[in-house]
């Protein structure tokens, strides 16, 4: 809010930037405050870019086409790497029968071999000594509840 006649102060020893004579001032240019040895400058746009675009040489052209065909054989040979790989491996679905778990099985039908499982034979494992563990722990909770005698005075 104004009042009209307030005293308004002003810096005591303010620092006052001098115009430079030796910089030209450029339209859309920001003033800085650079010594004289470190001026800034706009740089100049250069020539425009040119592009010749002239028909593709023959070369050019047979060299795309067997670029083509060699993709189409990669594709080709990867495919019957596939097939190769599934006629060689037998998936089997099998049920544990100490744990009653779903197991995924991958073999190797020439050597009989398994190349992958899920889960994994470790993991099977450990759940079937659990599974004992648990067992033997509830047997014997069931003979030491048959030996418990209760007396009352």
């Amino acid at each position: 809010m104004d009042f009209g006649a307030s005293t308004r102060a002003t810096a005591v020893g303010a620092y006052h930037v001098t115009a430079r004579s030796d910089a030209a001032a450029t339209k859309g240019s920001i003033p800085v405050e650079l010594p004289a040895a470190q001026t800034v400058q706009s740089a100049t746009a250069g020539e425009a870019v040119q592009l010749d675009l002239q028909a593709r040489s023959e070369q050019a052209r047979r060299d795309d086409a067997m670029a083509k065909q060699n993709a189409t054989t990669d594709r080709q040979a990867a495919r019957q790497r596939e097939q190769d790989l599934r006629d060689l491996i037998e998936r089997r679905i099998v049920i544990e029968p100490r744990t009653r778990e779903v197991v995924i099985q991958k073999k190797n039908r020439v050597t009989g071999e398994t190349v992958s499982q899920l889960p994994d034979e470790t993991l099977l494992r450990l759940r079937i000594y659990s599974r004992e563990l648990a067992e033997k722990a509830r047997l014997a909770d069931e003979t030491s509840a048959q030996h418990y005698v209760e007396r009352t005075a």
